[in-house]
């Protein structure tokens, strides 16, 4: 058990305007660093089930592990934690690698992964040094470490960089990659890059370009310097607006926005731990009142099953509470909210999950059972582009596109406000993975709440563009048909603009999606009283669904997020509503569904996340 007990003053940094929550977060790396002292004590064992993740995984191995049980074949890259670097750009430290790491390599090298070393640095003025005057030695040293140790690359974890560094350090790792390239080539080179750019230091568009991976550390919501009880990385929620930047979904959105052609290089990491406070009450947003201890995921989930496992509907992670002299509670990742982060980072298209960190889950199997559901299947491919996705692009100034986490078909969109005059300053584009691209599709937009302008959706297909125009006021939290059947020979994309001809509407871009047009009647009309009503809670482990009463035969399907049906049902004309009940046993694995109820040419939707049993 890892026990953490240190002050750390909060820091307002210049980073995105987002709400109250603006805090300079400490790393989690630099504190367990300093709590262990540089003092190995790491002991690898493991087995190798020949699976082949389709995505990377890339796990941080500490120095400090103990007894750690791996799956060598779910590491595509093992990250050695670490050496540590000084101002002057050499080597201060050694933690043990590489010896302490021997096992741990050959496994994951022998299952086919990689491992790297990480160089760490803590100090923003020591960093400072290492980007400018200890430049040349440092990028010597690490191309030595590559060249002459049993690894395949390097893993740069400099924290706390200046705002005033953010050109220098983009150039030393330009310069770094290049030397690896020259000297040692073939070597693999990541960057650990912030969740939150607080300090405006991380230029993630520049950064892609000269790196294999950007590891985002995609945990630091919660810890000892909060006042408020909570999870390490939300999902969704805890601010106090939908923009605040308090969670996940946020977070992949700021990466979106800011490089919308990096998807290949984000490697989301994720925590193996979690956090235990004494506090005023057993509610969730619990003012603390007492210690924080940081517990791995095996104490976590071991206290969870002694005290009772609950459900935060908001940031859709787990925690318990109990009372011991006061209130108490803990808040931690498992395998149901893992595997719900796991879903979004498949269909975002980004490259893969990330751990911090190995062996924090013990012999625990359920952990590694996830990743192999998540990343051991079939290759992603989805009817749906989101806002989050490579497939979109929201093109003009990136602060004009604001990130909307409250609502929309995964989690969040983005939205801007209209022009009355002049060429489109913002305008989002998707485009989709078509299973055919000879074919003709359907298309129809998701409409988030909130959305009130008239907008025009440009349908680009066959060489031609044809316009849409739809009033988003009017369908909030629907799908709306774009028309169709569109011809894709020659490609199939959607434009949204700014220039609506008024000034100041707010206009939301979320979701696209595409359906082949058999059973659709395009142009044609239903009556349909009501809408598709959900009468359950949501998220949930059932669903009762209101069928709207209409005039022509109707069909309900559940789709899962990659777009396939797991659940069809016809429905006779009538007028009167109906019901539905979904799923009928415990069956079905956990995640993200969409209700999708058509007649005739209308379609409405509703996206469900179920829960566990």
């Amino acid at each position: 058990m890892l026990t953490i007990f240190l002050a750390v003053a909060l820091v307002s940094g210049p980073g995105p305007t987002a709400g109250p929550e603006l805090h300079h977060m400490p790393s989690l790396h630099m504190l367990e660093h300093l709590e262990h002292g540089g003092i190995s004590d790491l002991r690898v064992s493991g087995i190798d089930g020949g699976r082949s993740p389709n995505r990377t995984v890339y796990g941080f191995l500490p120095y400090w592990g103990s007894d750690t049980w791996l799956r060598y074949d779910l590491i595509t890259i093992l990250a050695c934690f670490c050496v540590d670097m000084n101002g002057s750009g050499q080597i201060s430290a050694w933690n043990g690698f590489p010896g302490v790491f021997d096992d741990a390599i050959d496994g994951v090298t022998s299952a086919g992964g990689l491992a790297v070393v990480t160089v760490v640095n803590f100090s923003s003025s020591s960093i400072h040094s290492i980007l400018t005057t200890g430049r040349d030695t440092a990028i010597q040293t690490i191309v030595d470490l590559v060249d002459q140790y049993p690894v395949s690359g390097v893993s740069i974890d400099f924290e706390n960089v200046s705002g005033s560094d953010r050109d220098t350090l983009t150039a030393f790792m330009e310069d770094l990659r290049y030397q690896l390239d020259l000297n040692v080539p073939g070597s693999h080179l990541s960057i650990c890059t912030p969740a939150v750019d607080w300090s405006g230091a991380f230029d993630y568009d520049a950064l892609a370009d000269a790196v294999d991976a950007m590891f985002m550390m995609c945990y630091p919501f919660h810890g000892s310097w909060s006042t408020i009880a909570g999870p390490c990385c939300p999902l969704t929620g805890w601010g106090s607006t939908p923009e605040s930047s308090t969670n996940m979904v946020w977070c992949l959105g700021d990466y979106a926005r800011y490089a919308p052609q990096a998807h290949d290089r984000v490697v989301v990491g994720l925590p193996y731990y979690g956090h235990e406070w004494e506090t005023a009450g057993s509610s969730t947003h619990s003012q603390v009142t007492g210690d924080c201890i940081t517990l791995v995921y095996t104490t976590l989930a071991d206290r969870a099953s002694a005290y009772g496992r609950l459900w935060d509907s908001e940031s859709l992670t787990p925690w318990y509470a109990y009372e011991s002299g006061g209130w108490n509670q803990g808040w931690y990742d498992d395998e149901e909210s893992l595997g719900l982060k796991y879903d979004l980072i498949r269909s975002s298209d980004l490259q893969g999950a990330g751990i911090w960190a190995l062996g924090y889950d013990g012999s625990r199997e359920e952990l590694w059972d996830c990743l192999e559901e998540s990343f051991c299947g079939g290759a992603w491919c989805d009817s749906v582009t989101d806002n989050l996705e490579s497939r979109f692009t929201a093109h003009g100034p990136a602060e004009y596109w604001r990130n909307h986490t409250g609502e929309g078909q995964f989690y969040g969109h983005f939205y801007t406000y209209s022009i009355s005059t002049g060429p489109d300053v913002n305008w989002a584009e998707w485009t989709f993975q078509l299973p055919d691209s000879s074919g003709w599709w359907m298309l129809e937009a998701y409409i988030p709440v909130d959305a009130e302008a008239t907008v025009s959706y440009r349908v680009h297909g066959s060489g031609t563009v044809d316009t849409v125009t739809v009033d988003q006021s009017q369908h909030q939290g629907q799908w709306v048909l774009l028309g169709g059947p569109w011809n894709s020979q020659q490609g199939l994309s959607v434009v949204l603009g700014d220039n609506t001809g008024s000034t100041g509407d707010r206009i939301a871009a979320d979701a696209v999606r595409f359906f082949p047009p058999t059973g659709t009647s395009p142009g044609g009309t239903a009556a349909v009283k009501n809408g598709l009503g959900l009468l359950s809670q949501n998220p949930g482990r059932y669903f009762t669904l209101e069928l709207p009463a209409s005039s022509v035969e109707g069909e309900l399907r559940i789709l899962d997020i990659a777009g396939r049906t797991v659940f069809a049902s016809r429905r006779e004309p009538s007028e009167e509503a109906g019901l539905a009940v979904w799923p009928s046993n415990g069956e079905v694995p956990p995640g993200i569904y969409f209700a999708v109820y058509r007649t005739g040419s209308n379609t409405e939707s509703r996206r469900l996340v179920l829960l566990g049993p």
